[in-house]
Protein backbone atom coordinates (compact mmCIF):
# COMPACT_ATOMS: atom_id res chain seq x y z
CA UNK A 1 0.00 0.00 0.00
CA UNK A 2 2.85 2.37 0.81
CA UNK A 3 4.45 1.69 -2.58
CA UNK A 4 1.12 2.12 -4.38
CA UNK A 5 0.42 5.44 -2.64
CA UNK A 6 3.92 6.73 -3.38
CA UNK A 7 3.49 5.93 -7.07
CA UNK A 8 -0.10 7.18 -7.35
CA UNK A 9 -0.78 9.79 -4.65
CA UNK A 10 -1.22 12.68 -7.11
CA UNK A 11 -3.33 10.55 -9.45
CA UNK A 12 -5.62 9.66 -6.55
CA UNK A 13 -5.84 13.25 -5.37
CA UNK A 14 -6.89 14.62 -8.77
CA UNK A 15 -9.12 11.66 -9.66
CA UNK A 16 -10.96 12.09 -6.33
CA UNK A 17 -12.16 15.62 -7.20
CA UNK A 18 -15.25 14.59 -9.25
CA UNK A 19 -16.13 12.07 -6.53
CA UNK A 20 -15.97 14.79 -3.87
CA UNK A 21 -18.25 16.99 -5.98
CA UNK A 22 -20.75 14.13 -6.28
CA UNK A 23 -20.62 13.62 -2.50
CA UNK A 24 -21.30 17.35 -2.00
CA UNK A 25 -24.31 17.11 -4.34
CA UNK A 26 -25.99 14.18 -2.62
CA UNK A 27 -25.33 15.56 0.87
CA UNK A 28 -25.94 19.22 0.05
CA UNK A 29 -28.79 19.68 2.52
CA UNK A 30 -26.99 18.36 5.58
CA UNK A 31 -23.31 17.56 5.18
CA UNK A 32 -22.35 19.66 2.19
CA UNK A 33 -19.05 20.38 3.93
CA UNK A 34 -17.79 16.77 3.83
CA UNK A 35 -15.96 17.41 0.56
CA UNK A 36 -14.81 20.75 1.91
CA UNK A 37 -13.37 19.17 5.06
CA UNK A 38 -11.45 16.63 2.98
CA UNK A 39 -10.01 19.35 0.76
CA UNK A 40 -9.12 21.41 3.83
CA UNK A 41 -7.36 18.41 5.37
CA UNK A 42 -5.31 17.95 2.19
CA UNK A 43 -4.41 21.66 2.17
CA UNK A 44 -3.16 21.42 5.76
CA UNK A 45 -1.49 18.01 5.45
CA UNK A 46 0.66 18.71 2.39
CA UNK A 47 2.49 21.76 3.87
CA UNK A 48 3.10 19.88 7.13
CA UNK A 49 4.48 16.90 5.23
CA UNK A 50 6.82 19.14 3.21
CA UNK A 51 7.92 21.04 6.30
CA UNK A 52 9.36 17.82 7.76
CA UNK A 53 10.60 16.16 4.57
CA UNK A 54 12.03 18.88 2.31
CA UNK A 55 15.79 19.20 2.28
CA UNK A 56 15.75 22.81 1.04
CA UNK A 57 13.08 24.28 3.28
CA UNK A 58 13.86 27.98 2.95
CA UNK A 59 11.99 28.82 -0.32
CA UNK A 60 8.99 26.79 0.83
CA UNK A 61 8.90 28.31 4.32
CA UNK A 62 9.29 31.86 2.97
CA UNK A 63 6.43 31.36 0.51
CA UNK A 64 4.09 30.00 3.16
CA UNK A 65 5.22 32.70 5.60
CA UNK A 66 4.18 35.47 3.17
CA UNK A 67 0.73 33.90 2.89
CA UNK A 68 0.53 33.52 6.67
CA UNK A 69 1.66 37.11 7.35
CA UNK A 70 -0.93 38.59 5.01
CA UNK A 71 -3.65 36.37 6.51
CA UNK A 72 -2.68 37.54 10.00
CA UNK A 73 -2.91 41.20 8.91
CA UNK A 74 -6.36 40.62 7.43
CA UNK A 75 -7.63 38.86 10.58
CA UNK A 76 -6.10 41.41 12.98
CA UNK A 77 -7.78 44.19 11.03
CA UNK A 78 -11.05 42.32 11.41
CA UNK A 79 -10.61 42.43 15.18
CA UNK A 80 -9.67 46.12 14.97
CA UNK A 81 -12.87 47.16 13.22
CA UNK A 82 -15.00 44.59 15.04
CA UNK A 83 -15.66 41.10 13.71
CA UNK A 84 -19.15 40.06 12.69
CA UNK A 85 -18.11 36.40 12.33
CA UNK A 86 -14.50 35.32 12.70
CA UNK A 87 -15.39 31.73 11.72
CA UNK A 88 -17.10 32.70 8.45
CA UNK A 89 -14.37 35.12 7.44
CA UNK A 90 -11.54 32.68 8.16
CA UNK A 91 -13.31 29.76 6.47
CA UNK A 92 -13.77 31.89 3.35
CA UNK A 93 -10.12 32.98 3.53
CA UNK A 94 -9.00 29.35 3.65
CA UNK A 95 -10.90 28.64 0.43
CA UNK A 96 -9.06 31.48 -1.29
CA UNK A 97 -5.69 30.39 0.08
CA UNK A 98 -6.05 26.81 -1.17
CA UNK A 99 -4.82 27.60 -4.69
CA UNK A 100 -1.49 29.29 -3.79
CA UNK A 101 -0.81 26.83 -0.95
CA UNK A 102 -1.46 23.76 -3.10
CA UNK A 103 0.46 25.26 -6.03
CA UNK A 104 3.52 25.77 -3.81
CA UNK A 105 3.19 22.21 -2.49
CA UNK A 106 2.74 20.72 -5.96
CA UNK A 107 5.77 22.67 -7.21
CA UNK A 108 7.87 21.13 -4.42
CA UNK A 109 6.52 17.61 -4.94
CA UNK A 110 6.44 17.51 -8.73
CA UNK A 111 10.13 16.93 -9.33
CA UNK A 112 10.38 14.10 -11.85
CA UNK A 113 8.63 12.62 -14.87
CA UNK A 114 6.95 9.93 -12.80
CA UNK A 115 5.05 12.46 -10.71
CA UNK A 116 4.13 14.42 -13.84
CA UNK A 117 2.69 11.25 -15.36
CA UNK A 118 0.68 10.82 -12.17
CA UNK A 119 -0.82 14.27 -12.71
CA UNK A 120 -1.87 13.49 -16.27
CA UNK A 121 -3.30 10.10 -15.26
CA UNK A 122 -5.30 11.86 -12.58
CA UNK A 123 -6.64 14.39 -15.08
CA UNK A 124 -7.60 11.61 -17.51
CA UNK A 125 -9.43 9.69 -14.79
CA UNK A 126 -11.11 12.87 -13.52
CA UNK A 127 -12.32 13.63 -17.06
CA UNK A 128 -13.64 10.07 -17.47
CA UNK A 129 -15.42 10.20 -14.10
CA UNK A 130 -16.90 13.63 -14.82
CA UNK A 131 -18.28 12.45 -18.15
CA UNK A 132 -19.58 9.20 -16.62
CA UNK A 133 -21.28 10.98 -13.74
CA UNK A 134 -22.90 13.41 -16.17
CA UNK A 135 -24.27 10.55 -18.27
CA UNK A 136 -25.47 8.55 -15.26
CA UNK A 137 -27.17 11.62 -13.78
CA UNK A 138 -29.03 12.18 -17.05
CA UNK A 139 -30.03 8.53 -17.48
CA UNK A 140 -31.27 8.24 -13.89
CA UNK A 141 -32.92 11.65 -13.77
CA UNK A 142 -30.98 12.57 -10.62
CA UNK A 143 -29.02 15.51 -12.01
CA UNK A 144 -29.49 19.26 -11.86
CA UNK A 145 -30.25 21.69 -14.67
CA UNK A 146 -28.05 24.72 -15.25
CA UNK A 147 -30.56 27.57 -15.54
CA UNK A 148 -33.89 25.74 -15.72
CA UNK A 149 -35.68 23.02 -17.65
CA UNK A 150 -34.39 23.03 -21.23
CA UNK A 151 -31.80 25.68 -20.34
CA UNK A 152 -28.71 23.54 -19.89
CA UNK A 153 -27.79 20.42 -17.95
CA UNK A 154 -25.12 20.20 -15.24
CA UNK A 155 -25.64 16.77 -13.66
CA UNK A 156 -24.63 16.19 -10.05
CA UNK A 157 -23.86 19.84 -9.38
CA UNK A 158 -25.39 22.00 -6.67
CA UNK A 159 -26.79 25.38 -7.74
CA UNK A 160 -23.92 27.32 -6.15
CA UNK A 161 -21.41 25.29 -8.16
CA UNK A 162 -22.80 25.77 -11.68
CA UNK A 163 -20.10 28.23 -12.70
CA UNK A 164 -17.46 26.12 -10.98
CA UNK A 165 -18.69 23.05 -12.85
CA UNK A 166 -18.46 24.78 -16.23
CA UNK A 167 -14.87 25.84 -15.49
CA UNK A 168 -13.98 22.28 -14.46
CA UNK A 169 -15.40 21.08 -17.79
CA UNK A 170 -13.26 23.66 -19.61
CA UNK A 171 -10.13 22.65 -17.69
CA UNK A 172 -10.54 18.92 -18.22
CA UNK A 173 -11.58 19.39 -21.85
CA UNK A 174 -8.41 21.37 -22.57
CA UNK A 175 -6.43 18.30 -21.56
CA UNK A 176 -8.81 15.99 -23.45
CA UNK A 177 -8.05 17.94 -26.63
CA UNK A 178 -4.35 17.39 -25.95
CA UNK A 179 -4.95 13.68 -25.33
CA UNK A 180 -6.71 13.57 -28.71
CA UNK A 181 -3.65 15.14 -30.36
CA UNK A 182 -1.31 12.63 -28.70
CA UNK A 183 -3.27 9.55 -29.66
CA UNK A 184 -2.48 7.55 -32.78
CA UNK A 185 -6.02 6.10 -32.83
CA UNK A 186 -8.65 7.83 -34.90
CA UNK A 187 -11.42 6.93 -32.48
CA UNK A 188 -9.75 9.23 -29.93
CA UNK A 189 -8.68 11.82 -32.52
CA UNK A 190 -12.31 12.31 -33.48
CA UNK A 191 -14.24 10.99 -30.49
CA UNK A 192 -12.71 13.13 -27.73
CA UNK A 193 -13.32 16.49 -29.48
CA UNK A 194 -16.89 15.38 -30.26
CA UNK A 195 -17.47 14.60 -26.58
CA UNK A 196 -16.13 18.05 -25.67
CA UNK A 197 -18.66 19.68 -28.01
CA UNK A 198 -21.53 17.64 -26.58
CA UNK A 199 -20.59 18.49 -22.99
CA UNK A 200 -20.12 22.20 -23.71
CA UNK A 201 -23.25 22.75 -25.79
CA UNK A 202 -25.52 20.90 -23.36
CA UNK A 203 -24.08 22.71 -20.34
CA UNK A 204 -25.53 26.05 -21.41
CA UNK A 205 -23.06 28.48 -19.83
CA UNK A 206 -21.26 31.23 -21.72
CA UNK A 207 -17.97 30.02 -20.29
CA UNK A 208 -18.35 26.59 -21.89
CA UNK A 209 -19.62 27.85 -25.24
CA UNK A 210 -16.92 30.44 -25.83
CA UNK A 211 -14.15 28.27 -24.37
CA UNK A 212 -14.97 25.65 -27.00
CA UNK A 213 -13.65 28.02 -29.65
CA UNK A 214 -10.66 28.96 -27.51
CA UNK A 215 -9.61 25.32 -27.11
CA UNK A 216 -10.18 24.28 -30.72
CA UNK A 217 -8.80 27.45 -32.30
CA UNK A 218 -5.71 27.34 -30.07
CA UNK A 219 -4.96 23.75 -31.00
CA UNK A 220 -5.65 24.40 -34.69
CA UNK A 221 -3.18 27.29 -34.64
CA UNK A 222 -0.58 25.04 -33.01
CA UNK A 223 -1.08 22.31 -35.61
CA UNK A 224 -0.65 24.78 -38.46
CA UNK A 225 2.49 26.26 -36.90
CA UNK A 226 4.14 22.87 -36.37
CA UNK A 227 5.34 22.78 -39.97
CA UNK A 228 7.17 26.15 -40.15
CA UNK A 229 8.55 25.93 -36.59
CA UNK A 230 9.21 22.21 -36.05
CA UNK A 231 9.41 21.05 -39.70
CA UNK A 232 6.64 18.52 -39.06
CA UNK A 233 3.90 17.47 -41.40
CA UNK A 234 0.57 19.14 -40.75
CA UNK A 235 -1.90 16.72 -39.19
CA UNK A 236 -4.79 17.58 -41.44
CA UNK A 237 -7.20 15.13 -39.80
CA UNK A 238 -7.01 16.95 -36.46
CA UNK A 239 -7.18 20.35 -38.15
CA UNK A 240 -10.31 19.21 -40.01
CA UNK A 241 -11.89 17.82 -36.83
CA UNK A 242 -11.37 21.05 -34.88
CA UNK A 243 -12.51 23.32 -37.74
CA UNK A 244 -15.60 21.26 -38.58
CA UNK A 245 -16.65 21.14 -34.92
CA UNK A 246 -16.25 24.91 -34.57
CA UNK A 247 -18.40 25.46 -37.67
CA UNK A 248 -20.96 22.98 -36.33
CA UNK A 249 -21.08 24.83 -32.98
CA UNK A 250 -21.81 28.11 -34.78
CA UNK A 251 -24.51 26.58 -37.01
CA UNK A 252 -26.30 24.79 -34.19
CA UNK A 253 -26.07 27.71 -31.75
CA UNK A 254 -29.69 28.94 -32.24
CA UNK A 255 -30.91 25.57 -30.96
CA UNK A 256 -28.63 25.36 -27.91
CA UNK A 257 -29.54 26.05 -24.26
CA UNK A 258 -27.15 29.03 -24.33
CA UNK A 259 -29.15 30.68 -27.12
CA UNK A 260 -32.41 30.10 -25.23
CA UNK A 261 -30.97 31.69 -22.10
CA UNK A 262 -29.81 34.73 -24.08
CA UNK A 263 -33.22 34.99 -25.73
CA UNK A 264 -34.97 34.91 -22.34
CA UNK A 265 -32.66 37.62 -21.01
CA UNK A 266 -33.26 39.79 -24.08
CA UNK A 267 -37.03 39.51 -23.61
CA UNK A 268 -36.72 40.51 -19.95
CA UNK A 269 -34.65 43.58 -20.83
CA UNK A 270 -36.79 46.54 -21.86
CA UNK A 271 -34.31 49.14 -23.01
CA UNK A 272 -35.38 52.76 -23.19
CA UNK A 273 -38.04 52.75 -20.47
CA UNK A 274 -36.50 55.59 -18.49
CA UNK A 275 -35.85 57.70 -21.59
CA UNK A 276 -39.40 57.15 -22.90
CA UNK A 277 -41.06 58.23 -19.65
CA UNK A 278 -38.93 61.37 -19.44
CA UNK A 279 -39.52 62.22 -23.10
CA UNK A 280 -43.26 62.05 -22.40
CA UNK A 281 -42.62 64.69 -19.74
CA UNK A 282 -40.76 66.79 -22.29
CA UNK A 283 -37.26 66.01 -21.01
CA UNK A 284 -34.53 64.61 -23.26
CA UNK A 285 -31.75 63.19 -21.08
CA UNK A 286 -29.54 61.95 -23.93
CA UNK A 287 -27.27 64.98 -23.67
CA UNK A 288 -27.34 65.29 -19.89
CA UNK A 289 -24.34 64.37 -17.73
CA UNK A 290 -24.81 62.09 -14.70
CA UNK A 291 -24.56 65.14 -12.42
CA UNK A 292 -27.25 67.00 -14.37
CA UNK A 293 -29.54 63.99 -14.22
CA UNK A 294 -28.99 63.65 -10.48
CA UNK A 295 -29.64 67.33 -9.76
CA UNK A 296 -32.88 67.54 -11.76
CA UNK A 297 -35.71 66.58 -9.31
CA UNK A 298 -38.08 65.35 -12.03
CA UNK A 299 -35.42 63.24 -13.73
CA UNK A 300 -34.19 61.90 -10.41
CA UNK A 301 -37.69 60.85 -9.34
CA UNK A 302 -38.10 58.74 -12.49
CA UNK A 303 -34.67 57.18 -12.01
CA UNK A 304 -35.46 56.32 -8.40
CA UNK A 305 -38.67 54.56 -9.41
CA UNK A 306 -37.05 52.42 -12.10
CA UNK A 307 -33.85 51.69 -10.15
CA UNK A 308 -35.90 50.34 -7.30
CA UNK A 309 -38.03 48.30 -9.67
CA UNK A 310 -34.98 46.84 -11.44
CA UNK A 311 -32.94 45.98 -8.35
CA UNK A 312 -35.38 45.19 -5.56
CA UNK A 313 -35.75 41.61 -6.74
CA UNK A 314 -31.98 41.05 -6.72
CA UNK A 315 -30.59 42.77 -3.61
CA UNK A 316 -33.43 44.68 -1.93
CA UNK A 317 -31.30 45.67 1.05
CA UNK A 318 -28.96 47.71 -1.14
CA UNK A 319 -31.37 50.65 -0.76
CA UNK A 320 -31.93 50.10 2.96
CA UNK A 321 -28.21 49.91 3.69
CA UNK A 322 -26.80 52.63 1.44
CA UNK A 323 -29.75 54.79 0.44
CA UNK A 324 -31.10 55.61 -3.00
CA UNK A 325 -28.75 58.56 -3.57
CA UNK A 326 -25.61 56.45 -3.32
CA UNK A 327 -27.07 53.73 -5.53
CA UNK A 328 -27.88 56.29 -8.22
CA UNK A 329 -24.35 57.67 -8.05
CA UNK A 330 -22.57 54.31 -8.03
CA UNK A 331 -24.36 53.45 -11.30
CA UNK A 332 -23.64 56.95 -12.68
CA UNK A 333 -27.34 57.50 -13.44
CA UNK A 334 -27.11 54.90 -16.21
CA UNK A 335 -30.15 54.01 -18.33
CA UNK A 336 -28.66 50.71 -19.52
CA UNK A 337 -31.36 48.28 -18.35
CA UNK A 338 -29.18 45.24 -19.09
CA UNK A 339 -26.66 46.60 -16.60
CA UNK A 340 -29.26 47.66 -14.03
CA UNK A 341 -30.83 44.21 -13.84
CA UNK A 342 -27.51 42.35 -14.05
CA UNK A 343 -27.03 40.48 -10.77
CA UNK A 344 -23.25 40.67 -11.09
CA UNK A 345 -23.27 44.44 -11.56
CA UNK A 346 -25.56 44.97 -8.57
CA UNK A 347 -23.36 42.78 -6.39
CA UNK A 348 -20.29 44.69 -7.54
CA UNK A 349 -21.98 47.98 -6.63
CA UNK A 350 -22.88 46.58 -3.20
CA UNK A 351 -19.26 45.63 -2.44
CA UNK A 352 -17.98 48.90 -3.87
CA UNK A 353 -20.20 50.85 -1.47
CA UNK A 354 -18.94 48.80 1.49
CA UNK A 355 -15.39 49.46 0.32
CA UNK A 356 -16.08 53.21 0.11
CA UNK A 357 -17.21 53.16 3.75
CA UNK A 358 -13.98 51.42 4.86
CA UNK A 359 -10.91 53.16 6.29
CA UNK A 360 -7.45 53.10 4.69
CA UNK A 361 -6.14 50.02 6.51
CA UNK A 362 -9.25 48.03 5.63
CA UNK A 363 -8.88 49.06 2.01
CA UNK A 364 -5.33 47.71 2.07
CA UNK A 365 -6.17 44.27 3.53
CA UNK A 366 -9.85 43.95 2.61
CA UNK A 367 -13.12 44.04 4.49
CA UNK A 368 -14.63 41.10 6.32
CA UNK A 369 -16.57 38.82 3.97
CA UNK A 370 -19.35 38.59 6.55
CA UNK A 371 -20.19 42.19 5.58
CA UNK A 372 -21.99 40.84 2.52
CA UNK A 373 -23.94 38.23 4.50
CA UNK A 374 -23.74 34.50 5.05
CA UNK A 375 -26.13 33.01 2.48
CA UNK A 376 -24.07 33.75 -0.64
CA UNK A 377 -26.69 35.94 -2.31
CA UNK A 378 -24.39 38.97 -2.16
CA UNK A 379 -21.15 37.11 -2.91
CA UNK A 380 -19.36 38.51 -5.97
CA UNK A 381 -19.46 36.34 -9.07
CA UNK A 382 -16.18 37.62 -10.56
CA UNK A 383 -13.01 36.48 -8.86
CA UNK A 384 -10.64 39.38 -9.44
CA UNK A 385 -12.99 42.10 -8.10
CA UNK A 386 -13.79 39.76 -5.19
CA UNK A 387 -10.11 39.51 -4.30
CA UNK A 388 -9.82 43.30 -4.45
CA UNK A 389 -12.79 44.05 -2.21
CA UNK A 390 -12.45 41.14 0.24
CA UNK A 391 -8.65 41.25 0.53
CA UNK A 392 -7.71 44.78 -0.46
CA UNK A 393 -4.87 46.18 -2.50
CA UNK A 394 -2.28 44.02 -0.74
CA UNK A 395 -4.22 40.78 -1.13
CA UNK A 396 -4.94 41.39 -4.80
CA UNK A 397 -1.32 42.41 -5.47
CA UNK A 398 0.07 39.29 -3.79
CA UNK A 399 -2.32 36.99 -5.64
CA UNK A 400 -1.71 38.65 -9.00
CA UNK A 401 2.06 38.62 -8.48
CA UNK A 402 1.92 34.90 -7.66
CA UNK A 403 0.12 34.09 -10.93
CA UNK A 404 2.21 36.51 -12.98
CA UNK A 405 5.38 34.79 -11.77
CA UNK A 406 4.36 31.63 -13.62
CA UNK A 407 3.53 33.60 -16.76
CA UNK A 408 6.98 35.16 -16.45
CA UNK A 409 8.49 31.66 -16.33
CA UNK A 410 6.67 30.79 -19.56
CA UNK A 411 7.91 33.94 -21.28
CA UNK A 412 11.48 33.39 -20.06
CA UNK A 413 11.51 29.82 -21.33
CA UNK A 414 10.13 30.85 -24.71
CA UNK A 415 12.76 33.55 -25.11
CA UNK A 416 15.59 31.15 -24.24
CA UNK A 417 14.36 28.01 -25.96
CA UNK A 418 11.39 28.77 -28.19
CA UNK A 419 11.70 25.86 -30.58
CA UNK A 420 12.34 23.33 -27.80
CA UNK A 421 9.38 24.67 -25.81
CA UNK A 422 6.94 24.71 -28.71
CA UNK A 423 5.09 21.44 -28.23
CA UNK A 424 1.50 20.31 -27.73
CA UNK A 425 1.91 19.73 -23.99
CA UNK A 426 3.15 23.25 -23.30
CA UNK A 427 0.50 24.77 -25.56
CA UNK A 428 -2.13 22.81 -23.62
CA UNK A 429 -0.85 24.05 -20.25
CA UNK A 430 -0.61 27.67 -21.35
CA UNK A 431 -4.01 27.55 -23.04
CA UNK A 432 -5.57 26.01 -19.93
CA UNK A 433 -4.02 28.66 -17.67
CA UNK A 434 -5.18 31.54 -19.88
CA UNK A 435 -8.71 30.13 -20.04
CA UNK A 436 -8.81 29.69 -16.27
CA UNK A 437 -7.57 33.22 -15.59
CA UNK A 438 -10.02 34.65 -18.11
CA UNK A 439 -12.92 32.66 -16.69
CA UNK A 440 -11.99 33.89 -13.21
CA UNK A 441 -13.18 37.31 -14.37
CA UNK A 442 -15.73 36.30 -16.95
CA UNK A 443 -17.42 33.47 -15.09
CA UNK A 444 -15.91 33.48 -11.60
CA UNK A 445 -15.47 30.53 -9.23
CA UNK A 446 -11.85 29.80 -10.21
CA UNK A 447 -9.92 31.35 -7.33
CA UNK A 448 -12.48 30.96 -4.54
CA UNK A 449 -13.86 27.47 -5.16
CA UNK A 450 -11.59 24.68 -3.85
CA UNK A 451 -12.99 22.15 -6.34
CA UNK A 452 -11.73 24.40 -9.19
CA UNK A 453 -8.66 26.00 -7.69
CA UNK A 454 -7.03 22.59 -7.18
CA UNK A 455 -6.85 22.27 -10.98
CA UNK A 456 -5.35 25.76 -11.32
CA UNK A 457 -2.75 24.86 -8.68
CA UNK A 458 -1.86 21.71 -10.62
CA UNK A 459 -1.57 23.60 -13.92
CA UNK A 460 0.80 26.14 -12.33
CA UNK A 461 2.93 23.34 -10.89
CA UNK A 462 3.10 21.61 -14.27
CA UNK A 463 4.11 24.90 -15.89
CA UNK A 464 6.86 25.27 -13.27
CA UNK A 465 8.08 21.76 -14.05
CA UNK A 466 8.12 22.43 -17.79
CA UNK A 467 9.83 25.81 -17.51
CA UNK A 468 12.26 25.29 -14.60
CA UNK A 469 12.87 21.64 -13.80
CA UNK A 470 12.81 20.25 -17.33
CA UNK A 471 16.16 20.72 -19.11
CA UNK A 472 16.20 22.91 -22.19
CA UNK A 473 17.03 21.55 -25.64
CA UNK A 474 20.70 22.19 -24.95
CA UNK A 475 20.59 20.12 -21.76
CA UNK A 476 20.74 22.88 -19.11
CA UNK A 477 18.00 23.68 -16.66
CA UNK A 478 16.73 27.22 -17.00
Amino acid sequence: MRKFFKQNWLTCLIAAQPVLDAVAYFNRNEVATVAGYIRLAVMLALPLYLLFTLQRKKPFVLSIAVIGLYSLLHILNGFRVGYISLYFDVSYLLKVLQMPVLAICFVCLLREEGTKRQAYRGLAIAAALTGSFLLIAWLTGTGNVTYGEGLGYSGWVIDDNRNANSIILVTLSTFLAWFALRSDKRIFNIGLPVLIVIAFLTNGTKGCYYSLFGIFAGNTAYLLLEKPILRKKIRWLMVLVFVVLMIFSVVIYPYTPRAKVNQALAQATKQGEIEAVLLAKGIDISGMSPEERFNDPVVREVFEYYYFRYMVGVLPDIFERFGMERVLKVFHMSTDVAKLIDTRQIKLAYSKLIYEDSDLLTRLVGFEVSQIGFDGTHDLENDWPALFYYYGWIGLALYAAFVLYFLYLVLRRLLRDFRGSFNAENVCLLLCLLLQLGLAQFSGAVLRRPNVSVYLALVLALIYYQTVRLPAEGGERL
